[in-house]
């Protein structure tokens, strides 16, 4: 039974990492980006963020200088199932902090830290998702922050070139309820009580990135950014209560554990184009490889858990308009498809009910000699998307209905 628990969390942690295509895969460490729905990231030049999306990028911001950024986004989901309906709506805080440095007009570095990927759903202790017989999921979270350090340089024909190194840290919390579930260490009489499953750990990354400048006013960028393979440690820590005929018995168990994900591969293309003096416009497609994650084997002496996913590449298609009032102020709107990579109803989960969604995007710069606030808001309306018990110990049979508002706010000093 050990093993069961141990199983059924890493396969859970596993999906977690690698369903990020359209939510958890993170874009909000950009205040001016998200008011037009990220699109142009990496080459508009408006603010210090172009090394996490494209560091060649960062030859856009002509000026030296530092930002802080704090986004706000919002968990909202209601659970529809045959037993009643279970709501969860609350806020993460997601923050950033970037610098660049131009040495001349030929060489840039870049030094950021922000939050790239990251998971979050928590349904109360006696909601039907977390009664689900025998596992039930009560919280998952998943965080992974990156220290990037960039460097780009610029040609004179136009051509930029850039490239990061990321070092990785990954941390995640798996709990669970355990109902009913048959123990054989207790002659198959059913057992309840919860499993806390945690890890974390350490990894690296790579960005390469190319811009070329048609012009002061047109440019176009493209950025690769490689996979990464988590290795994380951690605990499982279980506790089991059984009812016998002869009295309550307390079963406790602290597991090591053990997982080692991977992050996928992501392109990102992006353009920007200024009109006049008053008007530009931006757009991003962005392609995410999920093709390799097919299915996590989890396999016990109580039977077979293995998990299927059939994860498909997913792609994103983001367009963005600014208006420059004047020199203080600059509006900007933008709207985004996001896809996700689940592949049908059978392979979402109550831990990641991810559906395809649009992005409303508005937001603001104000500008005042070397000071810049930005502030961003989206509003993301997601397809409903049902997730069906499909193998033994999974999830509640659920329909939902999921949105999320979100905000952002920023400070650069540039010098």
């Amino acid at each position: 039974m050990k093993k069961l628990y141990l199983m059924t969390a890493l396969a859970a942690i596993l999906s977690a990492h690698n369903a990020n295509a359209a939510g958890y895969q993170l874009n909000e460490f950009s205040a001016a980006g998200l008011g037009r729905s990220f699109a142009g990231i990496g080459v508009v030049g408006d603010d210090f963020s172009a090394l996490g999306y494209n560091p060649a990028g960062m030859t856009a911001q002509k000026r030296s200088g530092v930002q802080l950024g704090l986004a706000l986004t919002e968990i909202a989901a209601k659970a529809k199932s045959e037993q009643g309906t279970d709501k969860m709506d609350y806020f993460v805080p997601l923050p950033s902090a970037m610098g660049q440095y131009n040495l001349n007009n030929k060489w840039f570095f870049g030094l950021g830290v922000y939050v790239p990927y990251g998971l979050s759903t928590k349904y109360k202790h006696d909601s039907h998702v977390a009664q689900h017989e025998p596992v039930g999921v009560r919280k998952s979270e998943l965080e992974v922050v990156d220290a990037n350090f960039s460097t780009a340089y610029r040609f004179d024909i136009g051509l930029s070139l850039g490239a990061s190194a990321i070092l990785r840290y990954i941390k995640g919390q798996l709990t669970s309820n355990i109902n009913n579930m048959p123990l054989e260490q207790a002659g198959g009489l059913p057992a309840n009580g919860s499993s806390d499953y945690r890890v974390k750990g350490w990894s690296q990354s790579w960005q390469l990135g190319a811009m070329y400048e048609f012009d002061e006013n047109t440019r176009v960028g493209l950025a690769y950014r490689f996979k990464s393979t988590q290795h994380t440690h951690g605990k499982e820590y279980v506790y089991m209560e059984v009812n016998t005929p002869i009295g309550t018995k307390d079963i406790f168990g602290r597991y090591e554990t053990m997982a080692d994900p991977e992050l996928p591969a992501s392109w990102i293309l992006s353009g920007y184009h200024k009109w006049n003096d008053k008007w530009a416009s931006e757009a991003t497609v962005k392609y995410i490889q999920w093709h390799r994650f097919y299915e996590f084997p989890a396999h016990s002496y109580a039977g077979d858990h293995s998990v299927e996913y059939r994860w498909k590449d997913s792609w994103t298609f983001a367009l963005g308009q600014e208006y420059y009032a004047n020199e203080n102020w600059t509006f900007r709107v933008g709207t985004a498809w996001d896809q996700a990579p689940t592949a049908n109803n059978n392979f979402r989960t109550n831990r990641i009910p991810d559906s395809d969604r649009i992005w409303l995007s508005a937001g603001t710069s104000y500008t005042t000699g070397n000071h810049q606030i930005d502030l961003g808001y989206a509003f993301l309306t997601m397809m409903h998307g049902r997730v069906r018990d499909h193998y033994q110990g999974g999830d509640l049979d659920a329909k939902y209905h999921n949105h999320s508002n979100m905000f952002a706010l920023s400070y650069q000093y540039k010098f």
